[in-house]
């Protein structure tokens, strides 16, 4: 078993165990579309092009060569978040290089990755879905270097050897998943308990996940969260199914499973599945498995949220630059311009098309309308 990045105990942890949410999980089968699904989606083609005025971007800030270290390069969705990221360079003219490290969920391999990168004399060092708990004594290294880090998903933007960690607002979607989820069930019986069961998992940066789930079941007093367990990394998805059928044979008056790691939505909508019960599944962006799963009226999984993972990595570019520019960015600036969600159900699976996204998969607002405008700013931000 993988040392794992996320497992210490300390005070960071507990500062930040109800501001931290995430939106990671391992890459399964790609999403296939009927004949209506490709009606419906939008070209596979950049919503962006080269930005006005990118020739007024200083060239001290281009040509940066970024390493980037990955929880894993197996989960699909940190690869939009990097495809996002290049895009946003190509666009603004800056022709970085982004060299990746694949953590493979060990700590120790995060460490060797960025001790890499040191060594190398990257321009900058990109954590993602890392958290620096593991990595100080690595990210000592990169500061003596003067090579300067950011994040993603990190849950550390208060750790002073990262100059920013730009996240969606932590536990935003899952505080709304979870609305979504016992109002849905509420609405559906109105009368009697109404049993969920979560699929959990031990990863402290998840932690508020769960938190949020719990402290808002308080609000509705006749949901029984009646059991929880944490999935194995090792095997998440047949560590899952075997929780679930665990739950179905000891609750069989279950109505719903929560799950906290995005993989183990669609391998617990599987499980009910093949039991033929009528439970249904709510879990967090669970990629492009997730999507097919959300399209089928058949299948019961019946919500999640969606982040907008293109706008996320856009603003980390400008963070950088402003980094670059010698002005340090605002750790908390992830608060003050939120990355854009929305919950999708089966109602609304349709509009998750891809269109505008970097790596055409999943949902950006606006259909990305937002990037060439963005962009065209920072000719005029980031001059000599």
């Amino acid at each position: 078993m993988h040392a794992r990045l996320t497992r210490h105990p300390g005070p960071l942890k507990r500062g930040l165990a109800i501001a931290a949410v995430t939106a990671t999980g391992l890459a399964l089968a790609g999403c296939t579309k009927d004949s209506a699904d490709d009606e419906q989606a939008a070209p596979n083609t950049p919503a962006v092009s080269a930005a006005a005025g990118a020739d007024k971007i200083c060239g001290d800030y281009k040509n940066k060569t970024i390493g980037v270290v990955h929880l894993t390069t197996a989960d699909e969705n940190e690869a939009t978040l990097v495809t996002a990221l290049k895009e946003a360079s190509t666009a603004a003219g800056l022709d970085w290089t982004f060299k990746e490290a694949d953590s493979q969920g060990s700590a120790e391999k995060s460490q060797q990755a960025v001790s890499t990168f040191v060594n190398q004399g990257v321009d900058a060092i990109f954590l993602m879905v890392v958290n620096t708990r593991d990595l100080q004594a690595q990210l000592e290294d990169a500061k003596d270097a003067g090579i300067p880090v950011f994040g993603q998903w990190s849950f550390s933007e208060l750790d002073p050897l990262l100059v920013q960690d730009y996240t969606p607002i932590p536990a935003a979607d899952a505080s709304a998943l979870a609305q979504q989820m016992f109002s849905t069930l509420y609405l559906e019986h109105p009368e009697g308990d109404i049993e969920v069961a979560l699929v959990n998992t031990d990863l402290d940066i998840l932690a508020a996940r769960n938190a949020a789930v719990r402290s808002l079941a308080e609000l509705y007093p006749r949901v029984q969260l009646v059991d929880s367990a944490d999935i194995d990394f090792t095997d998440i998805s047949g560590s899952t199914k075997r929780i679930v059928d665990g739950f179905m044979a000891k609750y069989p008056d279950l109505d719903a499973i929560w799950t906290n790691y995005p993989v183990a939505g669609p391998a617990a909508a599987q499980s009910i599945l093949a039991a033929d019960k009528d439970i249904k599944v709510f879990t967090h962006v669970a990629q492009s498995e997730g999507i097919t799963a959300l399209k089928d009226p058949k299948n019961p999984l019946t919500a999640m949220p969606w982040l907008d993972f293109d706008y996320e990595s856009y603003h980390s570019v400008e963070g950088m630059l402003t980094h670059f520019a010698g002005e340090e960015p605002d750790r908390l600036e992830g608060y003050q311009d939120p990355v854009p969600f929305k919950v999708f159900t089966k109602d609304t699976a349709q509009e998750i098309t891809g269109a505008g996204v970097a790596a055409g998969i999943g949902w950006t607002s606006q259909d990305g309308l937002w990037k060439q405008p963005l962009v065209d700013t920072w000719g005029s931000k980031f001059p000599c």
